[in-house]
C-alpha cells in the first residue's frame, strides 16, 4: 500500500507538472490561448461535448498544481535535439471522423467474373522449385564446442537465381512491398541484395561510431551472403528502417517492448513506440493501474490550446499534454493545423501521412473517457481501451500497423468479458489487442483453471490467453544468475520474450531448411546471434524516459529464433529418439550464448542476459518460404491472401500482369487483396499431420532445451481435443507461457488469410497466374510523380495475428 501511495504521488506530480507547464505557457508556440491567430484551426467537433460535460469556467478544478517536469522524464532535452520534423508514421484508423468523408478512390476494378472466381480459385506465386527431399546427416558431436567450431564453416550452396534476387515472384512481392526502400539515384526500389547491403552498411557505420569496432570484411561478406541466401535474417524492423529513420530513433529497430500502465506517461510512450513500428505488450493489472492518480471531480472548459507538431514526437507530446490537462479536470482545445494533410509524403520513414483526423479522434475519445471517470481512478478496462484507441490510430497507407497484447488480472471479470457479445459495435478499438490473463502461481486451483479454460473455448477466438508470470520466473531462474528474477515480468505481443517493464528486445532468425544438419544449423545460429548482438547496441531512444534505456542496456536481450522447424525432420523431432533433439537444441543454445559473449566482449558491452527463443515468424516465413516458427504448414495446397495499398504502383503492376485482385471487404477505398495459390514442398508437415498434443510436446521440448525466453506457438485444436488439451496444459502449467489456442476449424469467412484447397483447385488457380512477372515493368510505373512514397510498412510483432502482418 505504501508503495502504491508513493507511486501515485509521483504520477500526480508528473501530470500536474505537465498541466502547469502548459497553462503557464499557454500563449507560447506550444500551447496558445484561444485569442491567438492559431486558434482558427478546426475544433468544432468537441465544442458540444465540452459544453455538456464541463462546469462553468469560474469553478476551479480541485486538482491543480504547477510543478516542474518529473525528474525521471528526459524527453524534453531529447525532443529539442532530435525532433523529427519530416515524418509522422501514423494514419487513419478510427471510425470517428471530424470532417466530410473523403471521396472513394479505386485505381482499378476487376471484372465481375474475376472477382467471383477469386473466392473459389484465388491465385499463385511463381513457385520456386521444391528442394529435393534430403536426409540430413546424423549429428557427429552435439557439444557446444563442436557446434561453435562448425559454425565457422562456409555455406555449401549459393543463392538460387530468381526475380529481384529472390527465388520466386511471391517472395519478391513480399520484399518489394514490405522492405524495399526507394533508391533515388536509380529511380526505383531496391532489389533484395541492395536491401541487405543497406542494412549492413548502416550497421557497419553504427558499430564504428558507437563501439569503435570495424566489422572485418570477411565477416561482413559472410553475413551478407547468409542473409541474401535466406539462411538467416536480422531484425526486419532494422532492415526496413536502416538509414536516416533508424539513425534518428533506435526504437524503429526493435521488434518487441513491454510497459505496465502505472504512470501517466505510459499512454503517450505507447503511442510513440507504436508509431515506430514496434509491438507493445502492456499490463492493466490492478496493482499497476492503482498507481495512476485519480481523475478530478469536476471538469472545466480550459482556455488552453494544445498545438500539435508534425512529427512522431509531436503527436506523442500532444497526447501527453491533453491527458495531463484532463487528469486535472480541464478540457482543452487542440490545433492540428500544422500536420500535413492526408496523403502527404513521409520522406524519412516512407509512406503517406494520415492527416489530423485520427489524432483528433483519439483526443475526443480521451475526453469522453476521462469525464466518465470523474472523481475516481481509471478502471483497468478503461486503461485497456485507451491504449487500444492509441493503437487504432497508428496506421500506414490506410492499413493498421499496431500490435498489442494486454495482460490483466485473472480475477478481472471485465477484462475476461471484454470481447464477448457484440463488443465490436461499441468498442471496436479492442480488436487491436490480444488479451491474456496473468497467472502468478505455478498452478491455479482446478476450479479457477476450468472456468478460464471454458471461457477460452466459448470465445472461439482463443481469448483470454494464458500468461504465467510464475513460469517466466522459473525460466529466468534457469539462466544461471544472468537475470534478476525479482521483476514483474511481462511480454511482447507474440509472447516469446520475457521482458522487464519498459524494455525492448531485438529479434533475429535462423531459417531451418530441409537438408540442414547440426553443423549447418550451428553456423546459422552463430551468424544470427552476431546480428542480434550488433543490434543490441541500438539504445538511443529520444522522447522516452531514461528507464527505457536503462533497462534495455542492463540486459541487452536478444531473441535468436528458429523458423522452418517443421520443414526438417531433425528439428521437428521426427527422426531418432527424443533425446537426440534435446541434445541438438542444447548444443545450439550453447553455441548462441558463446557467440554473444565473444562478440559482446569485442564490442565492449555486457553480454546478453537471455539469447534464444522461438517466434511465430509471420512475414519472414513468407519472405524465405519456410514453415512459420514451430508451426506446421497450413496445408498441402492453400490460398494465401495478401493485403496491398491501392495507391502503390506495385499493386497496379500486379494487376497489369494478370494477378487477380479484389477490393478489401473492410477497407475497399484504400486496400486491395491479392490471392496466391501455394503448394507446400513435397513431404512437408501440415496441420492435418499433427495433433494438438504433439504440437504442445514439441513446444515443451524447445522450451526446455533451446529457449532462454519462450517458444511462441498457436496450437490448433480439433473439437474432440479440447478436454485432453486442457488436462495437458494444467499438468504442465508451471512451464508454459507463450501458448495460444485456436479452433482447428475457424469457420469460413470472406478473404480469409489462409484457405485450404484441393489439388484440382490449386491447378486451376496456378493456370490463371502469369508464368513470371516482368519486374522491369514496375520501374516504369514508379517513375510517375510521388511513386517513391507508396510502399507498405512492415510491423514487427503482432501476437495471434503474426501470420497476418501486412497480410490479410
Amino acid at each position: 500500500m505504501e508503495r502504491c501511495m508513493v507511486a501515485t504521488s509521483q504520477a500526480l506530480r508528473s501530470i500536474t507538472s505537465i498541466a502547469g507547464r502548459i497553462l503557464s505557457t499557454s500563449r507560447s508556440s506550444t500551447c496558445a490561448s484561444l485569442g491567438d491567430p492559431v486558434s482558427q484551426s478546426p475544433e468544432s467537433s468537441i465544442d458540444g461535448l465540452r459544453a455538456s460535460m464541463a462546469e462553468p469556467l469560474s469553478i476551479l478544478s480541485p486538482v491543480k498544481a504547477h510543478f516542474s517536469h518529473d525528474e525521471n522524464d528526459s524527453s524534453t532535452d531529447h525532443n529539442n535535439n532530435n525532433k523529427d520534423t519530416t515524418d509522422s508514421n501514423t494514419g487513419k484508423g478510427s471510425p470517428i471522423k471530424t470532417g466530410a468523408a473523403p471521396p472513394k478512390v479505386k485505381l482499378f476494378q476487376l471484372p465481375s467474373q474475376d472477382k467471383v472466381a477469386l473466392r473459389d480459385h484465388s491465385n499463385h506465386q511463381q513457385q520456386a522449385p521444391s528442394a529435393t527431399t534430403a536426409t540430413a546427416s546424423p549429428s557427429r558431436n552435439l557439444s557446444s564446442a563442436s557446434l561453435a567450431s562448425a559454425a565457422s564453416e562456409p555455406p555449401s550452396s549459393p543463392l538460387p537465381p530468381g526475380s529481384r534476387g529472390l527465388p520466386s515472384d511471391y517472395q519478391a512481392f513480399i520484399h518489394t512491398s514490405r522492405y524495399a526502400r526507394w533508391v533515388e539515384a536509380k529511380r526505383r526500389r531496391e532489389t533484395w541484395p541492395e536491401t541487405v547491403n543497406r542494412y549492413l552498411d548502416f550497421m557497419q557505420c553504427h558499430l564504428r561510431t558507437t563501439c569503435a569496432y570495424d566489422l572485418p570484411p570477411q565477416l561482413r561478406a559472410e553475413l551478407a551472403e547468409a542473409v541474401i541466401a535466406l539462411e538467416v535474417m536480422p531484425s526486419m524492423r532494422s532492415m526496413m528502417t536502416a538509414g536516416d529513420a533508424l539513425s534518428r530513433c533506435h526504437v524503429a529497430g526493435y521488434n518487441c517492448s513491454y510497459l505496465p500502465i502505472d504512470h501517466p506517461f505510459a499512454f503517450d510512450e505507447a503511442l510513440f513506440v507504436l508509431m515506430n513500428g514496434t509491438g507493445v505488450g502492456f499490463s492493466v493489472e490492478a496493482h499497476q493501474v492503482e498507481q495512476l492518480p485519480p481523475v478530478a471531480e469536476k471538469f472545466v472548459n480550459s482556455s488552453t490550446l494544445v498545438v500539435v507538431e508534425d512529427s512522431r514526437e509531436g503527436w506523442a507530446r500532444a497526447l501527453r499534454e491533453v491527458l495531463a490537462l484532463l487528469w486535472t479536470g480541464q478540457i482543452p482545445r487542440w490545433d492540428t493545423s500544422r500536420l500535413r494533410p492526408k496523403g502527404a509524403r513521409l520522406r524519412t520513414f516512407g509512406g503517406r501521412a494520415s492527416g489530423p483526423e485520427p489524432l483528433e479522434a483519439l483526443f475526443l475519445f480521451a475526453v469522453q473517457l476521462f469525464t466518465r471517470a470523474r472523481g475516481r481512478r481509471l478502471s483497468c478496462l478503461e486503461c485497456h481501451d485507451l491504449v487500444c484507441k492509441v493503437a487504432e490510430i497508428v496506421v500506414v497507407g490506410g492499413v493498421r500497423r499496431s500490435a498489442l497484447i494486454s495482460l490483466s488480472d485473472l480475477s478481472d471479470a471485465h477484462m475476461r468479458t471484454a470481447k464477448t457479445g457484440a463488443w465490436w459495435e461499441e468498442a471496436g478499438q479492442r480488436a487491436l489487442a490480444n488479451n491474456s490473463a496473468v497467472y502468478t502461481e505455478e498452478r491455479p486451483d482446478m476450479g479457477v483453471f476450468m472456468a478460464e479454460w471454458k471461457a477460452l473455448y466459448d470465445s472461439g477466438s482463443g481469448e483470454r490467453g494464458l500468461f504465467s508470470r510464475a513460469a517466466c520466473r522459473k525460466q529466468v531462474l534457469r539462466s544461471g544468475g544472468r537475470r534478476d528474477p525479482g521483476w514483474d515480468f511481462g511480454t511482447n505481443p507474440c509472447s516469446e520474450i520475457i521482458l522487464r517493464p519498459y524494455q525492448f528486445c531485438n529479434l533475429t532468425e535462423v531459417v531451418v531448411r530441409q537438408d540442414d544438419d547440426a553443423q549447418s544449423l550451428a553456423r546459422k545460429v552463430r551468424l544470427a546471434t552476431l546480428l542480434g548482438t550488433f543490434q543490441s547496441t541500438l539504445t538511443d531512444f529520444p522522447y522516452l524516459r531514461d528507464i527505457w534505456r536503462t533497462n534495455t542496456e542492463a540486459e541487452r536481450l536478444l531473441g535468436v529464433s528458429l523458423t522452418g522447424i517443421m520443414d526438417n525432420t531433425l528439428t521437428a523431432g521426427r527422426r531418432g529418439p527424443p533425446q537426440q533433439l534435446a541434445e541438438l537444441l542444447e548444443g545450439l543454445r550453447g553455441a548462441a550464448v558463446a557467440a554473444n559473449q565473444d562478440m559482446a566482449a569485442q564490442l565492449g558491452i555486457p553480454a546478453s542476459a537471455a539469447v534464444t527463443c522461438v517466434k511465430p515468424s509471420g512475414t519472414v516465413s513468407q519472405l524465405v518460404d519456410a514453415a512459420s516458427g514451430i508451426h506446421p504448414r497450413h496445408a498441402e495446397y492453400y490460398i494465401r491472401r495478401v493485403r496491398c495499398t491501392k495507391d502503390d504502383p506495385l499493386t497496379r503492376f500486379m494487376a497489369d500482369h494478370g494477378v487477380p485482385l479484389e477490393d478489401c471487404a473492410m477497407r475497399p477505398d484504400t486496400t486491395a487483396i491479392a490471392s496466391f495459390p501455394i503448394k507446400s514442398p513435397e513431404g512437408a508437415v501440415t496441420r492435418d499431420d499433427v495433433s494438438a498434443i504433439s504440437q504442445l510436446e514439441l513446444c515443451l521440448t524447445y522450451q526446455r532445451h533451446w529457449c532462454e525466453h519462450k517458444p511462441s506457438i498457436t496450437v490448433t485444436v480439433r473439437e474432440h481435443e479440447w478436454m485432453a488439451v486442457g488436462a495437458w496444459v494444467y499438468d504442465h502449467f508451471d512451464e508454459l507461457s507463450g501458448v495460444s489456442f485456436l479452433p482447428y476449424d475457424c469457420g469460413s469467412y470472406k478473404q480469409m488469410p489462409y484457405e485450404k484447397v484441393d489439388a484440382a483447385t490449386y491447378a486451376a488457380l496456378q493456370a490463371r497466374m502469369p508464368p513470371a512477372l516482368n519486374w522491369a515493368g514496375l520501374r516504369e510505373l514508379e517513375r510517375g510523380p510521388g511513386a517513391e512514397d507508396k510502399m507498405d510498412a512492415e510491423l514487427a510483432c503482432t501476437a495471434g495475428g503474426c501470420e497476418q502482418v501486412d497480410l490479410v
